[in-house]
């Protein structure tokens, strides 16, 4: 393990302070995006089903879906993109990510409780994505993904500044993207029936059961793996998850 430069962990952390502030603020924007949508088209409900229009078979995506897809999408962009400012490396640009993505998502909750009272609970549903098909589950999953993303994140850094060599193996990359691909099916498990789709099977578009069976095994799978290779890469002062290079 070698020792970090003087300084280097102080310019980790100021950027990463910079980092949350901007992901708190972009929260408090969504948020605020999401309540003028809600009181405008929804008259301020949360509730299910949300509005879908089928013709012919095919499902018709009305225009302000588009623009809401796009919106979504933009923000994935923006959170990459003051990841990538503030990373010196591969691997901090993508720790960054990590840890704008969780701040982000964890204060759209927090600023939609402070402004609407919004959601009730960790189990109350709501439709997180709309991209390629909606997203829905208890607030308590994305929010845990998105914890666990915070931590893991700032954890990397935190340990390449003591100068532990983290490098992320092929096969690391497919387990946890193989992992986080799962959790996604979880939240579109369902999606058939939050679409009503016509296809002759009696459907409300409000969601029922969470599919816990497929996300509990995919979280636990990701997270003791990371834990596992991160125990491997302090032990040895190298290996490990990280940088995307192969040893």
């Amino acid at each position: 393990m070698n020792a970090a430069a003087p300084g280097t962990a102080w310019r980790s952390w100021r950027r990463g302070l910079w980092v949350a502030v901007f992901a708190i603020s972009f929260a408090y924007v969504e948020s605020s995006v999401v309540v003028y949508l809600r009181e405008i088209y929804f008259g301020g409900s949360f509730d299910f089903p949300i509005v879908t229009f089928w013709e012919n078979g095919r499902h018709v995506l009305d225009r302000l879906i588009l623009v809401e897809m796009g919106r979504e999408a933009a923000t994935i962009v923006m959170l990459a993109a003051a990841a990538i400012l503030a990373g010196r490396t591969g691997l901090q640009r993508f720790c960054f990510f990590m840890i704008a993505f969780g701040i982000w998502d964890i204060f759209y909750y927090g600023w939609l409780y402070v402004i609407l009272g919004w959601p009730e609970s960790l189990l109350t549903w709501d439709l997180l994505f709309y991209i390629p098909l909606p997203w829905v589950g208890p607030v308590i999953a994305p929010v845990l993904i998105a914890s666990t993303m915070t931590a893991a994140g700032t954890l990397l850094i935190a340990l390449q500044d003591r100068g532990v060599r983290i490098r992320w193996r092929r096969v690391d990359w497919v387990v946890e993207m193989g992992c986080a691909f799962l959790l996604i099916v979880s939240f579109c498990w369902d999606w058939k029936n939050i679409l009503r789709v016509p296809d002759g099977i009696p459907r409300t578009g409000i969601p029922v059961s969470f599919a816990w069976w497929l996300f509990v095994p995919a979280y636990l799978c990701a997270a003791i793996y990371f834990a596992v290779r991160l125990g491997q890469a302090v032990a040895a002062g190298k290996g490990g998850p990280g940088d995307g290079r192969t040893p």
